[in-house]
């Protein structure tokens, strides 16, 4: 279902290209005028059922009108949901498109806008398919997805092969929401503002990540028929007519008489300097005693040939005087047939009211275009001549960019290229005034005199962490100097991926081979892995995450943060972790953490983890990268295990007697390094606190004989029973008898092994664990620990993996951290090398075969 997904986001992901050229084609921009035209040729070429779907619906009968109304027409707007495209941003492009195709022959024209218009009427599939969710939910999309597959058709294409789209992001590096603002990225209110599931996730993160035109990479396949109510027929209507009011023209231009514009009367043209302001006087015969009625003088304007109007009283049969107008640019001066002007500036108002047409149609999303003419008024210059050379004006930089923009994102790799339209420059120069960027031609930091209409490709940018490359162009004229700046935010994405997903209830290996208790604090730990490869301080911070949960066949639970530095343990609502480049599991904020609730504690369980950063490398003018990525687990089983029973014994030893906190904690620490869900540990009634006497190793077994006298029934007790004996009821607990304090040679010790009664220290979960585990049937592992001891009467270290030595790393699910031993070594629990707490020892804890062992033992 997800790849079908794909392949209707396609649409957006050529649309978001497409909008990018709007504004600069809109404010004049030559080369990005180009560029748009080459591409949506391209489009054109490549998909020609988009424009087919335009003509099947234009040839349609009329549909009830919601906008885009002929005159005449009634006109209503009725309120409907926002779509995946924005309306305005479609009408601004399609305004810059008939712009860019304006001078091309009607086909070509209606080509390009229906191009255009029918890739906005394929992103309606999306809409549907969001709109379903909404209102039916997932399981109504699954149903959806299926008719849809059934009604998809396969597009005739022409040229290569096309390739898959599946790796192609959308949205445009470093923008808001992943488009232009206002553009076609995302409509505020916009469906795609709230995600919620995996439909939604799916298509924000395409939304989000980063493309690359390249009008072969195409895999969409339209649905064969437009039935009510798989599209917004509303919403097509305005589509329609917003393609009507730009794709048809009315008329063609006005015919040419024989002779146009013309320079051949004109000798010589003084000025007095190269002002505005400054007079100039063009020298000549055969003007006309005064202005003749079909004449008009032609000036440079701002580097186009525009009528001038000259007063009466300047205007000779060999003379006429003017000032020079602001913005006078250097060319030629000549006249103009002024019947062919007003003619031809008559049909271009005409034919330029198709953008108001269009400005109406956007208006169906609240928005209004800005007034921009698709035809330019009459501008055609007369022939140059040696003597009709105007030298006056300022320079004028029509556009200066770098990737068509003049702030532009690069990622290391990326091509660079500079474009630029200079008018009336008599010297130029482009400068890299950054210590950073590519050098110019010749590895400087200088280009003097570039053509003036030129591009220059600039080698791919290599930075290594967060830079700035900025370029200036300097245009220098008769009258004055512009300057123009572009720059270039040196960034990198940071490629986030979840490597992997841990859970474990205090240890685990990798692969898995732990068995999981039903009910038992457990933690998943996600491995988050960036591809940044060196780049900046390699690392990303910032990333936080949510985890949600399923028993197999049930509904999902809802999401839950991360759990990283808390303490107690508990989601943190934005809980947060910096990405290293190579995730140690040793560190416990390596990985993004997060809580299991115990209810998902049983059965068969999966994991969906969804991690997220958001303005990675951001910068004053840069919001920065967003990413989202998503990992899902093998199901796990939860088993049940049998609940602990323990009792405690409070013993004065050393002087110092533990409190009933003291002893609750110690048993609590002590529980989540055993397979059992929990344990009820209460005080061992009518125990009290017992003296420890001498506080010796002989007072301690003697204390152990008594409790255990006491819990158990000998057998000689059972066979005189009937004399008196005393044989008491084992009430199914271990009584632990825990000491206040333990001083320099105090020890622990379990009667037997198996038993019912240990003592060990106060405040030392692993210790209690190892005195515990002699009571669940554990012998010692006689490893020689670095604290010189060897535990006695147990297993060869060569019995055990790794010789007792933990390879994997456990985790504290009661303290939230990993456990790091001393020098990164954590060794079995039933080992000494842990079990003196005064002296800094390495840590204890149950190794995968211990948890085993233990877990055959106490069973279910």
């Amino acid at each position: 279902m997800l790849a079908l997904v794909d392949g209707f986001l396609a649409p957006h992901f050529l649309l978001s290209e497409l909008h990018e050229f709007s504004g600069p084609v809109l404010n004049g921009d030559h080369h990005a005028t180009q560029e748009l035209r080459i591409r949506v040729k391209e489009v054109s070429r490549r998909i020609p059922a988009a424009a087919r779907l335009v003509e099947e619906l234009v040839d349609r009968p009329a549909v009830p009108c919601g906008c885009g109304c002929g005159p005449g027409q009634a006109s209503e707007t009725p309120a409907r949901a926002p779509g995946t495209v924005s309306e305005a941003g479609l009408a601004e492009l399609c305004l810059a498109v008939a712009r860019a195709f304006a001078c091309e022959p009607d086909d070509v024209l209606r080509a390009a806008i229906d191009s255009v218009v029918g890739l906005s009427f394929m992103a309606t599939t999306l809409d549907r398919l969001l709109h379903v969710l909404d209102a039916s939910g997932e399981a109504a999309v699954g149903r959806e997805m299926d008719r849809l597959n059934r009604l998809l058709v396969v597009l005739p294409t022409t040229g290569p092969p096309m390739r898959s789209m599946s790796a192609v992001g959308l949205g445009i590096p470093g923008l808001p929401g992943g488009g232009l603002p206002g553009g076609l990225g995302r409509p505020p209110g916009s469906p795609l503002g709230d995600l919620r599931d995996a439909l939604r996730e799916r298509i924000k993160a395409k939304l989000e990540g980063p493309f690359r035109w390249n009008p072969e990479d195409w895999d969409h396949m339209p649905v064969g028929r437009f039935v009510p109510p798989f599209i917004d027929t509303r919403r097509i209507t305005c589509q329609v007519g917003l393609a009507l009011a730009l794709r048809d023209r009315k008329e063609s231009p006005p015919v040419r008489p024989a002779r146009v514009v013309w320079s051949d009367s004109i000798l010589r043209i003084d000025a007095e300097g190269p002002c505005e302001g400054n007079m100039v006087e063009v020298h000549g015969s055969g003007f006309g005693a005064s202005q003749p009625a079909d004449v008009v003088l032609m000036v440079p304007i701002a580097g186009w040939c525009t009528p001038l109007a000259v007063a009466a009283a300047d205007w000779s049969d060999t003379r006429i005087r003017f000032a020079l107008p602001p913005h006078v640019t250097s060319g030629p001066v000549g006249f103009a047939d002024a019947a062919y002007v007003r003619a031809y500036d008559a049909w271009v108002d005409r034919m330029n009211k198709a953008a108001s047409a269009a400005m109406e149609a956007a208006g169906c999303a609240g928005a209004s275009l800005p007034d921009m003419p698709i035809l330019r008024h009459f501008s055609e210059c007369p022939p140059e001549t040696p003597f009709n050379h105007l030298r006056a004006g300022s320079a004028i930089i029509r556009s200066f960019t770098v990737n068509a923009s003049s702030l532009a994102v690069a990622e290391p790799g990326d091509g660079l290229l500079l474009a630029w339209e200079v008018v009336n420059a008599e010297t130029s120069r482009i400068d890299r005034p950054s210590i950073h960027g590519p050098l110019l031609p010749g590895g400087y930091d200088q280009l003097l005199d570039p053509a003036p209409v030129s591009t220059l490709a600039l080698g791919p940018a290599t930075h290594n962490g967060p830079q700035r490359f900025t370029y200036v162009l300097t245009a220098n004229g008769p009258c004055g100097t512009e300057t123009r700046t572009v720059e270039v935010v040196a960034t990198k994405r940071p490629g986030l991926s979840v490597s992997g997903l841990e859970l474990t209830q205090g240890i685990q290996s990798i692969p898995p081979t732990v068995r999981y208790v039903a009910l038992k604090p457990t933690v998943v730990r996600a491995t988050v892995r960036h591809s940044l490869n060196g780049w900046g301080t390699n690392t990303v911070p910032g990333v936080v995450g949510r985890v949600r949960f399923q028993i197999l066949g049930n509904p999902w639970s809802p999401w839950y943060d991360a759990v990283n530095t808390s303490q107690p343990i508990a989601p943190v609502p934005g809980g947060s972790i910096t990405v290293q480049a190579n995730p140690q599991r040793i560190n416990t904020d390596d990985t993004l953490n997060f809580l299991v609730p115990p209810a998902f504690c049983m059965g068969d369980v999966i994991a969906h983890v969804e991690v997220r950063v958001t303005g990675f490398d951001a910068r004053p003018d840069f919001p920065g990268f967003s990413e989202s990525v998503g990992a899902g687990s093998l199901p796990v089983t939860f088993e049940p295990r049998r609940t602990l029973d323990l009792r405690y014994v409070r013993v004065n030893w050393g002087g110092t007697t533990p409190s009933d906190a003291t002893c609750r904690a110690t048993l609590l620490t002590a529980v989540p390094l055993l397979p059992t869900p929990m344990a009820f540990i209460q005080p061992l009634a009518g125990a009290g606190v017992v003296s420890g006497g001498a506080s010796t190793s002989s007072r301690r077994d003697d204390l152990l004989d008594d409790f255990l006298d006491r819990h158990d029934c000998s057998s000689w007790e059972a066979a005189t029973e009937f004399l008196g004996s005393d044989c008491p009821e084992d009430d199914g607990a271990i009584w632990v008898l825990i000491a206040g304090a333990f001083p320099a040679g105090s020890q622990g010790n379990s009667r037997h092994i198996p038993s019912d009664v240990c003592f060990t220290a106060p405040n030392d979960g692993p210790y209690a664990a190892h005195e515990l585990s002699h009571c669940l049937n554990q012998i010692h592992l006689g490893v020689p620990c670095p604290n010189g001891k060897t535990a006695p009467h147990g297993d060869a270290p060569g019995a055990w993996p790794g010789g007792g030595l933990l390879a994997d790393v456990p985790f504290d699910v009661t303290a939230n951290t990993t456990v790091r031993g001393l020098g990164g070594k954590v060794w079995d629990v039933m080992t000494y090398c842990g079990t003196v707490i005064s002296d800094g020892s390495d840590n204890t804890w149950p190794s995968p075969q211990r948890w085993q062992q233990l877990w055959d033992y106490i069973g279910a």
